[in-house]
């Protein structure tokens, strides 16, 4: 039997829809009928099969897409899950096994396996995964949502450990996993929030997501403007989820001093930080991010969006059929007007 997927099928550049194998589930693994699934930018990086794609993927063929909502077709024999249950997906599948598993932080597990990396993924009519890594969602929370669980919990994880509530905060970068800092830091009580980016489409969805102040930063250095919107003080928390090392650079200058960097954007290149005078004399703390933790991120994702604090809507930017999963990619790769795009079988 087959189905219809989005298939990664030459190590260069591109990706195919076309009919591949329906999955059969391993041990401990559940079918999946695949409702929605998301483009990330690591999507975008396997699609383009640049020097990051090439060291991380493992096998070819490879359905690609790792951010997901789906519907348990069958489930695992003793497993917590029943068929017709919704659920998203931890994209970290741990071994259970290494020293960081057995000890409280599996989300950076010594040997994880990604789905649309190192394993088929979501894009596809199903799929199978495992009954560990998924997680039910409640009925209160639309059901598109699950599928951009997984990077609004890359913000949740950043924002909660920052203590923004009363505070001024800075986001760099209004992509997807911006916006979800965004409305993070509003739902976890920040006073301000200032969204930076280059393109003002992305930041007019910055505002819709609740930035009190937006600045479009192209070719100019955003330093005076958040100094002045934080009385002379600077920001008491910094978000990187643009990956410029530039941008990361100069925003240790407009970080207070005793206040905190947290790191979610990934650079292409080394990253210049004067440490005498931006981190040990400011007594600065830095952070960084390769995940949610396992699952206390999730119930906290959980909790905002059923308390309506959290409104994902102004984050879809598209809605696709999986067969136009070509052109969805070329609307991301421009880069204009378009933020996240959920593909459907």
């Amino acid at each position: 039997m087959t189905m219809n997927a989005y298939v990664k099928t030459e190590r260069t550049e591109g990706a195919s829809y076309k009919k591949a194998p329906l999955p059969k589930p391993g041990e401990g693994e559940a079918l999946l009928k695949v409702i929605s699934a998301a483009i990330c930018g690591t999507d975008l990086h396997v699609y383009q099969w640049n020097e990051w794609a090439r060291k991380n993927v493992r096998q070819i063929p490879m359905i690609m897409g790792h951010e997901f909502v789906g519907t348990v077709v069958e489930a695992v024999k003793g497993g917590f899950l029943k068929a017709g249950d919704v659920v998203s997906g931890e994209t970290h599948i741990a071994c259970g096994r290494c020293y960081q598993c057995r000890n409280g932080t599996r989300h950076i597990c010594a040997n994880l396996a990604l789905p649309g990396v190192h394993r088929d993924g979501a894009f596809a009519e199903f799929m199978a995964y495992p009954e560990a890594s998924l997680v039910k969602l409640p009925e209160s929370i639309p059901v598109e949502y699950g599928a951009l669980m997984e990077p609004f919990g890359v913000a949740v994880s950043a924002v909660e450990n920052a203590d923004v509530a009363g505070g001024n905060v800075v986001v760099i970068g209004s992509g997807p996993i911006g916006l979800g800092i965004v409305c993070a830091a509003r739902a976890m009580g920040a006073s301000r929030v200032i969204a930076l980016d280059v393109l003002d489409y992305r930041l007019s969805l910055a505002a819709k997501c609740g930035a009190t102040r937006t600045l479009n930063v192209s070719g100019i250095s955003p330093a005076d403007f958040v100094l002045s919107e934080t009385q002379g003080v600077g920001a008491d928390a910094i978000f990187d989820a643009s990956g410029s090392s530039a941008a990361i650079s100069g925003a240790f200058k407009y970080l207070r001093k005793g206040g905190s960097a947290h790191l979610v954007g990934l650079p292409s290149n080394p990253t210049p930080i004067d440490l005498a005078s931006d981190v040990i004399f400011k007594e600065a703390t830095i952070y960084g991010y390769h995940g949610r933790k396992m699952f206390r991120t999730w119930t906290r994702m959980i909790n905002l969006l059923e308390s309506g604090k959290v409104n994902f809507d102004p984050i879809i930017s598209h809605r696709m059929p999986l067969a136009q999963s070509e052109k969805a990619f070329e609307l991301l790769l421009k880069g204009e007007d378009a933020s996240k795009i959920l593909l459907t079988p």
